[in-house]
């Protein structure tokens, strides 16, 4: 019974094992799936981001910021924790001057990847460009951890430590800079303002110390050590540094300025003044050290006239050389014009020997144009701009007052060449006003030729490029005037004209002109009235610059047409009189038969 009994356990205890078995295989085989499924999902996935990342980057190639976003951000609903994603979307939000958000996607691409040297870089300088330094520092310290040997990190760590007035974190930082790349003046002299701050003189000057003997020979540290030593009033151990420097570079530059300022502070003035002379007039020196203690010598001249004598000899001495060095030459100029106040007229000789010397120098040029131009000296005028020209041939101010010159001396054709080669020189970089008054005299020069056409051309063109141009705009609207055509374009220049310039004569015969050429006669004797007072004497009128012939012809052509016939009469004798051209035939008409006349 017990073998019977034993049988049948084990049978049922099989038959429960099979009955079991489908399940747990079915179990089992599910598990598996389900891994193989997440595996499968997790590659899909990461195919997916990719796809979306890389068409995000050529979409940024593109310059389309609107489908970079979108992309990036399906990106991220994928994979929220992808770092590369989000720090892309933060440079696109950015550009589109969302800072809010860029500064969001960048933390966080920063928190989940927090030792990519990029991203820490990127999210210190955006801290630092919003004046968030406190912000930034842990980030750049983070990053001198990591990347031990990038010296232009620490530089931004030495200089906010600096401005936050951590003194010994930017020398512990100064020490790492000088471990990566050796010692140097500018480390020690960091170092050495440093430990001045802290009080520390003894550590500033041993911080000099130190490199001075590790470059012995190095004539600059040592000098700088000096001037350090007479910057604290301790000139007896600048000058032993500063024998030093003259034992290894006897004629150095600097340890000469030293020196001077070494006799200033021990209160030596009568050798300070000896030198200072002395290094002025030898030309072997450094001409930079000559001129500006030779400014020092003019500034006291300037300051106290007992001084001046000596100052005016220092000048005769330096400008005495055939060809003086520039520098002393411009010095001279504006000392003479500050010391005596002198006209521009007086200063002349200095200005030309400047030219002697330096014929191209643009600032003298002008200078003598300027003063040519205001004393209506057409000679000079020409002369200099001819000369400035071989030097400055696109200089178009050059060539307009070359024109001019030869335009008040009736030389037209040579006038014409000359504006017509000013116009070949203009670029896109030529001031438009002085292109402007190029062609408004082109178009003078075409109207005096009789090419009308050519001349309403140029005038168009000076429009452009100067709409302001008053002259051009009066000129313009009397020579339509004399066509009889385009009077309302003429009428609307000319009011320009007189709105800029309410009491210039010129400008309102033009107006008052074209105001009669448009039968408006009441109108037009009111602004001829301002150009020509009937009511004076006429021996006044006829000794008037203001008015010409041309300009009494019109006003009696205006009382005419208004009807006073005895004051038009008047008006053209008065014009006869002054009228150089005796053959005026159409005038001396109106005279005889004493009424207004077209032809």
């Amino acid at each position: 019974m017990k073998r019977t009994a034993s049988k049948i356990g084990r049978l049922a205890f099989m038959l429960m094992a099979w009955m079991l078995l489908p399940c747990t295989l079915v179990a089992g085989t599910q598990q598996q799936s389900k891994s193989a499924d997440d595996g499968e999902k997790k590659k899909t996935d990461q195919r997916r981001v990719t796809y979306f990342y890389l068409e995000a980057e050529r979409q940024k190639e593109l310059g389309n910021n609107s489908a970079v976003a979108d992309l990036l951000q399906h990106c991220l609903a994928i994979d929220p924790d992808n770092a590369a994603a989000n720090y892309d979307l933060s440079m696109v939000y950015f550009n589109l001057r969302n800072d809010s958000l860029g500064l969001r996607r960048l933390k966080k691409a920063v928190e989940q990847d927090p030792n990519n040297p990029w991203y820490l870089q990127t999210l210190a300088s955006i801290y630092l460009s919003k004046r968030q330094p406190d912000l930034a520092m842990p980030i750049l310290e983070h990053m001198s951890k990591l990347q031990t040997k990038r010296t232009d990190i620490l530089a931004q760590l030495f200089q906010l430590y600096k401005n936050d007035g951590r003194t010994q974190d930017a020398i512990n930082t100064l020490d790492r800079i000088q471990t990566l790349q050796g010692n140097s003046a500018r480390i020690a002299t960091q170092k050495f303002a440093l430990r001045i701050d802290q009080g520390d003189t003894l550590r500033a000057f041993d911080e000099m110390k130190t490199l001075c003997r590790e470059f012995p020979y190095d004539a600059s540290n040592l000098l700088i050590l000096g001037d350090l030593y007479l910057s604290v009033d301790m000139p007896d151990s600048a000058k032993t540094y500063y024998a030093k420097v003259e034992h290894i570079d006897p004629r150095n530059t600097n340890l000469q300025a030293a020196r001077l300022q070494y006799q200033l502070s021990i209160g030596d003035t009568v050798r300070y003044h000896e030198m200072r002379d002395s290094v002025i007039l030898d030309d072997r020196n450094d001409l930079n050290l000559r001129v500006n203690s030779m400014s020092l010598v003019a500034r006291e001249g300037l300051a106290d006239s007992t001084y001046r004598h000596h100052t005016e000899r220092m000048f005769a001495q330096l400008l005495a050389e055939e060809k003086p060095e520039m520098p002393f030459l411009q010095l001279y100029l504006a000392y003479r014009a500050y010391a005596y106040g002198e006209s521009t007229e007086q200063l002349i000789p200095v200005m030309e020997r400047i030219l002697e010397v330096e014929p191209s120098d643009m600032a003298t040029l002008q200078d003598l144009l300027r003063y040519y131009v205001t004393k209506n000296d057409i000679e000079h005028v020409g002369e200099l701009c001819r000369k400035a020209l071989i030097y400055h041939p696109s200089e178009l101010t050059f060539h307009y007052f070359l024109a001019l010159s030869l335009a008040q001396e009736k030389k037209m054709q040579e006038t014409q060449n000359a504006l017509e080669t000013a116009i070949r020189q203009a670029d896109e970089e030529s001031r438009p006003d002085i292109l402007g008054d190029i062609y408004a005299l082109l178009g003078d020069v075409h109207h005096e030729f009789g090419n009308e056409k050519e001349a309403f051309a140029a005038y168009d063109s000076c429009l452009v490029y100067s709409p302001d141009n008053i002259g051009c705009l009066n000129n313009y609207a009397y020579y339509l005037s004399l066509k009889n055509e385009q009077l309302d374009k003429a009428e609307k220049m000319s009011y320009r004209t007189i709105k800029a310039e309410p009491t210039n004569k010129t400008y309102l015969d033009t107006y008052a002109w074209i105001l009669f050429c448009q039968n408006d006669f009441t109108t037009a004797r009111i602004y001829m009235d301002r150009v020509v007072d009937v009511n004076q004497a006429d021996s006044i009128l006829l000794q008037s610059d203001d008015i010409s012939a041309v300009v009494l012809e019109h006003a009696g052509d205006i009382y005419s047409q208004c009807g006073q016939t005895e004051q038009a009469v008047r008006l053209w004798k008065l014009a006869r009189q002054k009228d150089t051209d005796t053959k005026n035939t159409l005038l001396n008409r109106k005279i005889r038969k004493q009424k207004y006349l077209k032809k």
